[in-house]
């Protein structure tokens, strides 16, 4: 993989969801606040507006940790970003990616043993996450042969 090249995977179906989600609760809330009239409007207590406004910041604070969810690979290695939890491994640490039947995304074995979850691979996007995962592979056994590295 060449320095300056980057490849960036992203859950479209995921991605939708959680911006098409956002945006209905914003509506939604606004039509609340602004668009009943006065008498309907004058019916919430301080504290219902406030608890709904949580509710919305709450809300919109998962969809944005689903809409940033991604597998970046770069001639570094990967940077895996699952919702609000990062993951940065060199290629010597990438030992092998799957995508198995029935799971929901794919899944990255490590050197040490571990596993990461690589929630921007989902089986739902159907052959883009296959794609992506043939891609995965096709860079670690690149980097591993690179390095000299026996990656099956």
């Amino acid at each position: 993989m060449s320095s300056d090249h980057v490849r960036v995977y992203r859950p479209l179906g995921a991605l939708l969801v959680a911006c098409l989600s956002g945006v209905s609760l914003v509506v939604m809330i606004s039509v609340i606040a602004f668009a009943l009239p006065d008498r309907a409007r004058g019916d919430f207590t301080l504290a219902q507006d406030l608890t709904l406004l949580l509710i919305l910041i709450g809300a919109l604070t998962v969809l944005y940790g689903i809409a940033r969810t991604q597998v970046r690979v770069d001639a570094d290695g990967l940077h895996v970003v699952n919702g609000f939890r990062h993951h940065r491994l060199s290629w010597p640490e990438a030992v092998r990616v799957s995508l198995a039947r029935g799971a929901p995304w794919a899944v990255l074995d490590t050197a040490a043993g571990e596993t990461v979850q690589l929630m921007g691979i989902q089986r739902s996007d159907g052959v883009r996450a296959t794609r992506a995962v043939r891609d995965l592979r096709a860079a670690i056994d690149a980097q591993g042969a690179a390095s000299g590295d026996d990656v099956s």
